[in-house]
Order: structure tokens, then C-alpha cells, then sequence
């Protein structure tokens, strides 16, 4: 059981660049008098599913008495306080400022792959003046299973980012609707063929981002990343990668090497000039590199 957390006011700061720039903003609003929270884009504190491993920042806005919604003002961070009440949804929860607003950041814990939900319960409060307004939300995290609605026996599975799961279950039914031969799953950029061994729910989440220690250790040499934070066991898998969808460029023949506790791992790969591909050998996803920079076996890069 994750431990629960108490996590109060913080220190202003400067967030990611990520966030739409804009002055404070008052305007009309049908809502309740009282304290709310509005979106990070699309995504909804109190309504949307959070990601695992992912961060979000909700502007912290009160709506007057006169219908008036007012962005909390970065003046006044002092007088707000976050407490979190319970829950393991969260890895990390404060108040934040940035381009004079104020936030709350939530960072959804990254071991809640399993296709499960997880809730935590919050309380933002907000001193005015000796009035305290109080906020009870609460948010929940995890990821979606897939469905198996449109798949049709011989044909790739399209993956999608907000249902990336398979679990034990699924992968019998592709299994056996696949007539027990290798199945082809297919995401932005890369494809996987392998026989489903059913040993674990399947995770195709992915992600782009560099690894820093690699990146020192390339020292400024090309490369490109492609992780499954969620992994996944297979017999014969094929992961192919189309870099004519990674921005880095290559001189000559590309290499793969899988990031494992540290160190960088040769993998058996085919490199395609022609189709610009690179097709992977492997049995259990996991995170990869891939540079035109040949990188002795086991190097250790932390």
C-alpha cells in the first residue's frame, strides 16, 4: 500500500513553458459562488482520467458573488494551502505560480498500470482576508483496457493512447481469434509482431522522451528514444520503428540498444535504408535508443 502523503503550500516557481501564456482573467460564469479549479487543456481535475507518470497543472480560480470568475493571482500563493487527504492515485501534489496565476500541480504516480482506478482525495483552501473558502475534489488516474470490439482475425490492431491496455484475458481472445499465430499491434510510428504469452496485462503506453544519462554519454551525437514504460512479455517479437517520424537524422546504418539499469544493451535489430525502418528482436518491451554511434555491449551510461 502506497504511503499517504501531507503535502502543503510551496514556495512560487516557474512551471513548464508547456502552459498558455495570458495575463489574469475575469469573466462571467454560471458556477457557484466559491473556489474551483479550471482545465490543464482538455483535462478536467474532478472529471478526466489522469495518466500515470504524467503532470498536470489546474489554474486555481473563485468565482465572486456577482457570477464573476477571477484567476487566483500569483500575489497571493501565501494564502492558499493543499492538503492531500488520503488516496494513491498521487506521487506529488502543491500549489505552483506561472505567468501570474496560480496552480495546482499533480503528479500521478507511475506504478498504476495495471488497469485499475486510483482515486486521492484533496483539500485546497484559500484564506481571504480571514473568510476561508474550502475545496473538496478529488482526482483519479490510471489507464483503460482496450476493446476488442473491431478486431477482425489476420488484421493489425490499432493502438490507442487513452485504451493501451491488454490484459490476461484479452490476449487469449486475440490468441485464439488470431488462430494462436503472432499478433500485429500497431501505434504511431512503430509496430509489434509477437506471440501473446498471456503472463501479464500488455501495456503499449509509449513514450518519446531522452534519457539525460544517454544523452551525456552520446554527447551530442544523434539519437532517438522510444520507450514502454508498462513493458510487456511476448515470444518472437518484432518491434519495427519508421524513423522518418523521429526528427533526429542519421549518417549510415542506425543501432539499437535497449536502456536496462543503467547500462545500454545491443539489440538484434535490421536496419532498412530504403523503407528508412529498423526492425528490433525482442521479447519484453522496454526503453531504446537508437543513434548511428556504435556503443560497446553493457556500456554503463549512469
Amino acid at each position: 500500500m502506497r504511503e499517504k502523503k501531507m503535502l502543503r503550500r510551496t514556495a512560487a516557481g516557474m512551471i513548464a513553458a508547456v502552459l498558455m501564456a495570458g495575463g489574469i482573467s475575469t469573466v462571467y460564469a454560471a458556477e457557484t459562488p466559491g473556489l474551483s479549479l479550471g482545465n490543464d487543456g482538455a483535462v478536467a481535475a474532478e472529471i478526466s482520467l489522469l495518466q500515470p507518470d504524467s503532470t498536470y497543472y489546474f489554474p486555481v480560480q473563485y468565482t465572486r458573488e456577482d457570477g464573476r470568475l477571477v484567476q487566483v493571482r500569483a500575489s497571493e500563493a501565501d494564502a492558499l494551502e493543499l492538503e492531500v487527504r488520503s488516496g494513491e492515485a498521487l506521487d506529488g501534489a502543491e500549489i505552483r505560480t506561472w505567468n501570474g496565476r496560480c496552480y495546482v500541480r499533480l503528479e500521478t504516480a507511475g506504478d498504476i498500470r495495471d488497469g485499475e482506478r486510483y482515486t486521492t482525495e484533496l483539500t485546497l483552501r484559500y484564506d481571504r482576508g480571514g473568510d476561508e473558502e474550502t475545496l473538496d475534489f478529488a482526482v483519479t488516474a490510471g489507464l483503460r483496457a482496450a476493446s476488442l470490439s473491431s478486431v477482425q482475425a489476420g488484421e493489425p490492431i490499432p493502438v490507442r493512447t487513452y485504451m493501451p491496455l491488454y490484459t490476461v484475458a484479452q490476449q487469449m481472445e486475440l490468441a485464439r481469434l488470431n488462430l494462436w499465430r503472432p499478433v500485429t499491434f500497431v501505434g504511431e510510428g512503430w509496430s509489434f509482431t509477437g506471440t501473446l504469452t498471456a503472463k501479464g496485462t500488455v501495456d503499449f503506453s509509449v513514450t518519446r522522451e531522452s534519457i539525460p544519462a544517454v544523452e551525456r554519454y552520446l554527447d551530442g551525437a544523434p539519437a532517438a528514444y522510444l520507450g514502454f514504460p508498462g513493458g510487456g512479455n511476448f515470444e518472437n517479437g518484432k518491434l519495427t520503428i519508421d524513423l522518418s517520424q523521429l526528427r533526429e537524422e542519421f549518417d549510415g546504418t542506425v543501432y539499437a540498444y535497449r536502456y536496462l539499469y543503467g547500462r545500454l544493451y545491443r539489440i538484434p535489430s535490421s536496419y532498412d535504408a530504403e523503407a528508412n525502418t529498423i526492425t528490433l528482436s525482442v521479447t519484453n518491451l522496454g526503453r531504446y535508443v537508437l543513434t548511428d554511434e556504435k556503443i560497446p555491449e553493457a556500456t554503463i551510461v549512469d
